[in-house]
């Protein structure tokens, strides 16, 4: 099902491309205004957000697709897309009502952020100082987050003030948040210190309809603002606020702006050109080239462009000398009143980092664990790996003891094994002493008698040059 604001303007997307057919591109203040432009296309790469498909990766020389950000299914309703202060990429997923945070320099998943509600309609996301503003198309708020922790409060609204804010809100050098109101068909002006809203472009000024994309030049005077429905490129003064020029008028639906390295306006729309990501001269509004066609790559429904470093991934070998011969397996078994016996199996097919691909992973069986508690704190540990199916690391055993006393520890103590009324004391992290310091388990439970087992160890002394990844 459509959100509430795309199917509200189905009747326009029977005429024209949608407004999910253009880009609303802002460039994070991280890569900065001059960055852009000083960069060359050899050091930055383009983002583009399909709302119907994924975020897209191409090549900012010569526009050719690169890959997908992320093919794991999180990203549903593809929004803004930026770089924020924590040096990580911010990825608004609108269906999903997730924000996203990716890896810059290798673009690895990282984490979920923040959720909002289902129907929320989270569209753009902008830093001032040590948080996160996003906005919502369905009610007109904003919310703020912190970074640091993921804090969330809620914000006064705008009013009639502001309606449908959208993805393209950004913060300024002034320290305000910019919000272009599609539905209001305005710009509003937010300030996180005094909590309040203003208006900064009017509306229906100079015939704007649906606010959609902000971005300012490299000196911070000019502030250029696409009009979907108006076909328009404006550039108004800045801050001081006024229409500076009409870019142009003859791109249909133009949504998103951003700065290419050559100096050219990137504008997805609608032109002579094609329909896509379009290089625009930023003072005349000349077309020069369809840059990156709709569809490239298998995008589907534009809402965003990014331009961001490519960053530093590091090609140094890794140092042998830390990487030791460590080895770790994991096994699960069921407690027996004081035994539990677990199969226990190891991993391995891939590599480290964003080298790690799951499809790749082995899991061969181990062996054979085998764990008698002599009391909450102290049990006998015996193994056996041997025979064709196994890793053939051999039998044996010692004894473990606690690392830590627990609450569930003190408990069993109390009671003793046997009048323990669940299996928690089990959990936690056990070792062998210290005369093998150096090594250890650590054992979880569901309560219920379910042990999981994970050991950390090294491999037999005469396979230590093996592989690591291994």
């Amino acid at each position: 099902m459509l959100p509430a604001h795309v199917a509200a303007r189905s009747f326009y997307m029977n005429r024209k491309p949608s407004r999910w057919a253009g880009c609303s591109v802002l460039l994070s203040l991280c890569f900065s205004l001059n960055a852009a432009n000083a960069a060359s296309c050899e050091d930055v790469r383009i983002l583009v957000s399909g709302y119907f498909s994924n975020v897209h990766v191409y090549d900012a020389c010569t526009g050719a697709y690169v890959r997908n950000l992320d093919d794991a299914g999180r990203i549903r309703g593809a929004q803004a897309v930026k770089v924020g202060p924590d040096g990580k990429l911010w990825v608004v997923s609108e269906e999903a009502s997730t924000l996203l945070r990716y890896d810059a320099n290798t673009l690895a998943f990282v984490d979920t952020f923040a959720r909002v509600e289902p129907g929320w309609g989270m569209t753009g996301v902008a830093f001032s100082g040590d948080s996160a503003y996003v906005s919502s198309y369905a009610t007109g708020a904003l919310r703020k987050f912190t970074v640091a922790t993921g804090a969330a409060e809620n914000l006064p609204t705008a009013g009639t003030l502001l309606r449908g804010p959208d993805n393209g809100m950004m913060e300024a050098p002034d320290g305000k948040i910019y919000v272009p109101g599609y539905d209001s068909n305005n710009v509003v002006q937010f300030d996180p210190q005094a909590r309040s809203y203003a208006s900064f472009i009017g509306v229906r000024d100079n015939g704007l309809r649906a606010a959609r994309g902000l971005l300012l030049n490299a000196a911070g005077n000019k502030l250029y603002l696409t009009g979907e429905r108006s076909n328009q490129v404006l550039r108004y003064n800045f801050p001081g606020g006024g229409l500076d020029k009409v870019i142009t008028s003859t791109i249909n639906t133009p949504t998103g702006m951003a700065w290419h390295p050559d100096g050219s306006l990137l504008v997805a729309g609608s032109g002579s050109s094609g329909s896509g990501v379009i290089k625009i001269d930023a003072e005349t509004g000349q077309e020069k080239s369809l840059f990156i066609p709709t569809g490239s790559g298998g995008v589907s429904g534009m809402t965003y462009i990014a331009v961001i470093p490519k960053g530093s991934v590091t090609t140094e070998p890794p140092n042998a000398a830390t990487i030791g011969s460590q080895y770790w397996l994991t096994a699960l078994g069921r407690l027996d009143g004081t035994r539990v016996e677990l199969e226990a199996n190891t991993a391995l097919g891939t590599a480290f980092g964003a080298a790690f691909n799951p499809a790749a992973v082995q899991k061969p069986r181990w062996g054979t664990i085998r764990l008698n508690f002599l009391s909450c704190t102290e049990a006998e540990l015996t193994w056996q790996s041997s025979g064709e199916n196994s890793a053939r690391f051999g039998n044996g055993g010692y004894r473990i003891e606690r690392m830590l006393i627990t609450p569930a520890t003190v408990d069993c103590r109390r009671t003793g094994i046997a009048g323990a009324p669940n299996s928690n004391w089990v959990q936690g992290a056990w070792y062998g002493g210290p005369s093998r310091d150096g090594e250890g388990f650590m054992l979880d439970t569901d309560g219920n008698g379910l042990v999981f087992l994970t050991w950390f160890t090294y491999r037999p002394a005469q396979s230590q040059g093996g592989n690591p990844a291994t």
